[in-house]
């Protein structure tokens, strides 16, 4: 079984999914399932964990993603990074519910990887504690190694924004 399944804009059935919109555009619809449901819903892209921090199955108003490839010459470093650096700092700011990371399951799947951030507020994503986490020599090196990079600021479906 996949660890997550992901899908984009209106479903027909959305059973057991929590819905995100992006907070600037409500139309850009997301349906996220953890773990995923068998079978999957025609269209759907599967993931499995690279690793798990904070609560698990925890809903939240708020989720930060941020989907890239890499360059096969920096891959190595890029999940590193994210594993030793990354995920643990932002994961420990106040506020951050759990921060995930997932590789595609289908090779041909771009971006190939998700970092995901359940948030209490959408404040956290701006914090002094949020910024202070992710500013780091590595960090800045790591980012460079980012090809076709989205980062989206969602909002569960029905809560305020």
């Amino acid at each position: 079984m996949d660890d997550l399944l992901i899908l984009r804009g209106p479903a027909a059935s959305s059973a057991g999914a929590i819905a995100f919109v992006a907070a600037d555009d409500p139309a850009d619809r997301l349906l996220w399932w953890e773990p995923a449901p068998d079978p999957h819903p025609v269209g759907a892209v599967s993931y499995r964990a690279l690793l798990r921090l904070g609560a698990e199955g925890v809903a939240a108003p708020f989720l930060y993603t941020v989907e890239q490839d890499a360059a096969p010459e920096h891959e190595a470093e890029l999940n590193a990074w994210y594993a030793e650096e990354h995920l643990p700092r932002l994961g420990a700011v106040p506020g951050v519910l759990s921060a995930r990371r997932f590789a595609a399951v289908r090779a041909s799947t771009t971006p190939r990887y998700l970092a995901a951030y359940r948030l209490a507020a959408r404040a956290v994503f701006e914090s002094p504690a949020w910024i202070e986490a992710r500013e780091t020599p590595w960090t800045l090196r790591a980012r460079s190694f980012f090809r076709n990079a989205r980062r989206t600021m969602r909002r569960m479906e029905g809560s305020a924004a």
